[in-house]
């Protein structure tokens, strides 16, 4: 039972007490549903993929023949032009769902924690490079780096803005999104 409370805190917002309210349930819902939820999760488990053009993970039902790209990249007429930058898979769904954005996507998979010396543990630094080398030789001009207005995210977004200018020699624009969101707040929840 401890195994599946600390599982169950894991999840975002979940503290010890409700993950012990999900453990209760569990333990007193009908064998039926219990095995229903272990096998939903099992499926689950074997469709999650990893798109190999924006790292974003996304749920894909049936077989993949050869790379898998997630439905966001394979949509036609995306602008190469552009690059977004963000950390979480959800913050592609926000910009996706505001049809403000129709540019190419980059998903970090986490924010590098403030004064954090191994950059490479929080990010991959190289699937990022190759992200941007390839959307170079389409004519790449932009990249713009949209992390959450904390601490955390205002430093991953410093130390990638260092590592494009490094590399690219000023080749490519850098910017960042306008604060309209106040300092803390997250972009999951700006809609």
């Amino acid at each position: 039972m401890d195994n599946l409370v600390e599982l169950f805190k894991k999840f975002p917002g979940i503290g010890g007490r409700q993950a012990k309210r999900f453990v209760s349930f569990i333990m007193h819902a009908s064998p039926s549903y219990r095995k229903e939820l272990i096998a939903a999760i099992t499926h689950t488990h074997a469709q999650v993929h990893t798109c190999t053009d924006c790292h974003k993970r996304y749920i894909h039902q049936g077989l993949i023949n050869g790379n898998p790209i997630c439905p966001t990249c394979k949509k036609a007429g995306r602008d190469n032009n552009l690059l977004l930058i963000v950390a979480h898979d959800a913050d592609v769904d926000v910009f996706e769902h505001t049809l403000s954005f129709n540019g190419q996507y980059y998903v970090l998979g986490r924010y590098i924690p403030l004064f954090s010396e191994k950059i490479e543990e929080y990010i991959h630094l190289p699937s990022l490079h190759a992200r941007i080398d390839g959307l170079l030789a389409q004519e790449l001009q932009e990249i713009i780096i949209a992390t959450n207005a904390t601490s955390d995210g205002d430093y991953t977004a410093k130390v990638i803005r260092e590592y494009i200018q490094k590399n690219y020699d000023g080749r490519i624009k850098v910017s960042t999104l306008g604060r309209g969101i106040s300092t803390g707040g997250e972009l999951e929840y700006a809609d």
